[in-house]
């Protein structure tokens, strides 16, 4: 195939400039997900693109897809759903910076989407939810921020992202996860050489 050639579902989608715009490798990995891919909305193919290339943990992909994807003019609810599939490529990426920024963006947002979020999900909160997610394991697993994630706890449970049921088990759980790591690190000797 010509490196040049839009793919069918690309065009579909109203991404031809986009794609277009890619450079040679990068059109080889998109071409690779495109069997079977959501064509419905531009939105929906670059959400699609970036699940799927992040279940290859080819997150360099993602992270082009979804830097795109949140530049689009989207309503809310689709803004919401493409920052959530662009946060787990930059955290693959160990762009944390970035995802902290986007995890921070969907939170903000979430309490103007939550009925038509939860609507989609039966009702209740599902347990995968990467700007909630992925912003613990950030400051807990990158930063070493317990305060900070375990305060963000309580703001979780307050815009109801969060089932206020869990959160003195969530906190706990964030106490016990950093004195284990005190512990850890206490009784990890290590003569000098």
């Amino acid at each position: 195939m010509d490196q040049t050639e839009i793919p069918q579902e690309i065009a579909i989608a109203g991404l031809s400039d986009w794609y277009a715009g890619l450079n040679d490798p990068s059109k080889v990995k998109v071409r690779r997900y495109l069997r079977g891919i959501d064509t419905s909305s531009a939105a929906a193919l670059l959400i699609d693109l970036m699940l799927r290339s992040e279940e290859d943990h080819n997150y360099g992909l993602s992270v082009t897809a979804g830097s795109y994807a949140v530049s689009m003019a989207l309503d809310d609810y689709q803004l919401f759903k493409v920052r959530e599939a662009y946060i787990d490529g930059l955290f693959g990426s160990e762009k944390y910076d970035d995802a902290k920024e986007q995890c921070c963006l969907n939170l903000d947002l979430y309490p103007a989407v939550k009925d038509r979020f939860l609507g989609e999900n039966g009702g209740s909160i599902p347990k995968d939810i990467k700007c909630r997610n992925r912003l613990i394991d950030i400051l807990v697993g990158v930063e070493c921020a317990y305060d900070e994630a375990i305060s963000l706890l309580d703001d979780y449970a307050a815009i109801g992202i969060m089932d206020p049921d869990e959160l003195e088990y969530r906190k706990q759980s964030l106490k016990i996860h950093r004195m284990q790591k005190t512990f850890d690190s206490i009784y990890s000797y290590r003569p000098k050489e």
